[in-house]
């Protein structure tokens, strides 16, 4: 006591000089406020009457007379908190620097009951005094509370800004709050929230709340976030439950960094990089949440509005991870500003597909609903604190953002149900249609065996019949030939060799359609098989002409062979060779004209053996050309046909070059000819023997 008495009278001492006086300050100060609602349990508001000092810390002795100092280079102003220093819009962080001291007269009613001051966020460096008079009329200064020296503050790293709730003496009811605070760090200084006197339990109680609140939300919204991770990879549905992993994760990290509880687990965690932190949470968010909707009501359609957003938010929290360390403190605050337009694009564009849902999807119309909801209640709740209407508190933040996420975990889940509903749907359908499917394939499969085994009956008849057929047709065609030359003797009229001549003529055109058909009918049943050997094309050739040479002479055709010389032999086999060579020229001399020619040309080059038959005679059309190659195909009416045949000759050249897996081309335009194109592949030409070149050319 003698030594707080002490120093009352050397703080007069020094307060004389300056025409400050003790006289008069045991008057006692008007009563505060609302300082009545402090006796019935309501904390009182220390929001009025507020005295600050720009620019300057005094020094909480020079306060023992009053909050007003009349001292030359102090400018006191009256001030109501909050209050702010610096633009918000700025591109210079240290607009907000600076220093200050607030003051203000504090009359307490009386109370049995201890009382607390809540200071709330201050920023940055801070240092909180009582100044009073003691019974004895002594100046007494107590240090209620302190995160460093403002004074010293550019060269000391700040932590933690919010005071906690201070205990206040007992008999401390009359007095001056004094203030000093120091900021180099946000570009914005100043008080931020407005203090509060009230019962040391409720504050205290109200201060637990206050941190317990924060903290078990950010475990819920942690375990949301697992859960989401959990249940996606459990449906095989990830990304939607990802990205509401994210937006979850990202929220729980912004409620941790905003509510101070870094400071609760890390207190000497630095302010500044509290603040990088912290809007790296809000960078995150805003994508997430961006992203989230677009889930919800796009279904993952990407345009070049999400590469903005995500590019530019990605540089945002690029700069906050690893750039803004390296600047001076706060300097992440300037974004604050220039990411609220990002945020005012994402709202806009939100808002287009909300009102595009609503109005063209019936059932997602729901989900839109609860989306536009949840964004109406926490857009009601900005104006109503921005406009003093309701305060803010961490408590109410944290309901708000309790209940909005709810919300948007109400449509997730919505959404969800809808896509397993219709991932249902479709499994059902694709189950029923693969029902059908399956049985169809039975049909078909069926039907097919059925088809296989109408051809193998068809191909095994065709070939027994023709097998049949051969035996009476070579008995009728030798003994034709016999009567027709009249080998043991004459037959009497002349007319009866005419017959046996024609006898003759028909069964041999009857044999060759019989052989085509047995040909076309092992091809097809897949019992011919290639009996190969060394085999010179050009000779064959010259062999089928020669033996095609009075049928066409008959016609008024002539045949020629183009080959060049030292052609090299082939590896094939020669009797199926042959029967393309016959069929081609056949067909070539049959559809000829009178005065017309047939050139076989024959050529070994890299792509291949190539055998090519060109007449010309009366050619066929394009569309005509499929049904030239078919199996029986014929051109001309059957009622008005002109030329023999069961049209098989193409169709048993093309099965016989496919044995050979050669290549079968043809080429025709009506009335100036056809060429047809057989072309053997490489492998089957064999290295040319000059000798044996010469034998053949001699021969």
């Amino acid at each position: 006591m003698a030594a707080l008495f002490v120093l009352g009278a050397v703080a007069s001492a020094a307060a004389a000089p300056h025409g400050e006086s003790f006289a008069g300050t045991h008057a006692v100060a008007a009563p505060l406020p609302g300082a009545e609602d402090l006796a019935h349990g309501e904390a009182l508001t220390l929001r009025d009457g507020w005295t600050v000092y720009r620019d300057a810390l005094v020094a909480e002795t020079r306060f023992a007379g009053g909050c007003g100092l009349s001292l030359p280079g102090l400018d006191p102003r009256a001030v109501s908190l909050p209050d702010i220093w610096g633009p918000a819009l700025t591109a210079d962080v240290s607009t907000g620097h600076g220093v200050a001291t607030y003051c203000l007269d504090v009359a307490l009613p009386g109370t049995s009951q201890f009382l607390a001051l809540s200071m709330g966020t201050t920023r940055s460096v801070y240092d909180i005094h009582a100044v009073s008079r003691g019974r004895h009329g002594e100046l007494k200064l107590i240090l209620l509370h302190r995160n460093g020296d403002p004074a010293m503050a550019e060269n000391i790293v700040p932590v933690n800004p919010t005071a906690p709730v201070i205990a206040l003496p007992h008999d401390l009811r009359d007095f001056r709050l004094v203030v000093h605070l120091a900021n180099h760090v946000h570009k914005q200084g100043g008080i931020v929230d407005v203090p509060e006197i009230g019962f040391l339990q409720m504050m205290d109680s109200r201060q637990r709340r206050a941190s317990a609140f924060p903290t078990a939300l950010t475990l819920v919204l942690l375990l949301a976030a697992g859960a989401a991770i959990a249940v996606g990879r459990a449906a095989g549905n990830s990304r939607g439950h990802f990205i509401f992993a994210a937006l979850c994760a990202a929220s729980a990290l912004r409620v941790f960094l905003v509510s101070n509880l870094v400071w609760d687990y890390l207190p000497a965690f630095p302010e500044a990089r509290k603040y990088d932190l912290e809007y790296f949470s809000l960078f995150l968010i805003a994508p997430a949440y961006y992203a989230f909707i677009c889930y919800l009501f796009r279904d993952g359609k990407v345009i070049w509005l999400d590469k903005l957003i995500y590019g530019v938010s990605a540089a945002f929290c690029l700069f906050a991870l690893f750039g803004a360390p390296f600047f001076a403190p706060g300097t992440i605050t300037l974004l604050r500003e220039p990411f609220q337009a990002l945020w005012a694009l994402i709202i806009l564009a939100v808002g287009g597909m909300i009102l595009r849902t609503l109005l063209t999807e019936e059932e997602a119309r729901k989900d839109a609903l609860i989306v536009l909801f949840a964004a109406a209640v926490y857009f009601v709740y900005e104006i109503l604190t921005s406009m003093k209407i309701v305060g803010a508190s961490m408590e109410l933040s944290n309901l708000v953002i309790v209940f909005v996420t709810a919300l948007h975990i109400r449509a997730f889940v919505l959404k969800f149900r809808r896509v397993e509903g219709e991932r249902d749907t479709l499994h059902n359908n694709l189950v029923e249609t693969n029902e059908a499917l399956e049985a169809r394939a039975a049909e078909l499969s069926h039907a097919l065996g059925l088809a296989e085994q109408a051809s193998r009956a068809k191909s095994e008849f065709l070939a027994t019949m023709s097998h049949e057929l051969r035996t009476p047709l070579n008995a009728i065609i030798g003994f034709s030939e016999t009567m027709k030359l009249e080998m043991f003797g004459p037959l009497g009229t002349p007319r009866y060799v005419d017959y046996a001549t024609d006898i003759n003529q028909s069964g041999t055109h009857l044999l060759d359609l019989v052989s085509d058909i047995l040909d076309i009918s092992r091809v097809e049943s897949g019992t011919d098989s290639l009996c190969e050997e060394d085999v010179r094309i050009e000779t064959v050739a010259q062999q089928v002409l020669d033996t095609l040479r009075l049928k066409a002479a008959g016609a008024g055709v002539v045949c020629r062979l183009d080959a060049p010389e030292y052609l090299p032999p082939v590896r094939a086999d020669e009797r199926k060779l042959r029967q393309i060579v016959t069929n081609l020229v056949g067909n070539a001399i049959k559809f000829n004209k009178p005065g017309g020619t047939v050139t076989v040309s024959l050529d070994a080059a890299p792509e291949g053996y190539r055998i090519a038959v060109a007449d010309t005679g009366i050619g066929i059309a394009e569309k005509d050309i499929p049904k030239a190659l078919a199996r029986f195909g014929q051109i001309e009416n059957q009622l008005n046909r002109k030329y023999e045949g069961l049209g098989l000759g193409l169709a048993i050249v093309q099965a016989l070059t496919a044995q050979h897996d050669g290549r079968f081309a043809i080429d025709s335009e009506p009335g100036h000819g056809t060429t047809v194109t057989v072309t053997l592949p490489p492998e089957r030409c064999l290295a040319a023997d000059p000798a044996e070149d010469l034998a053949v050319a001699a021969g």
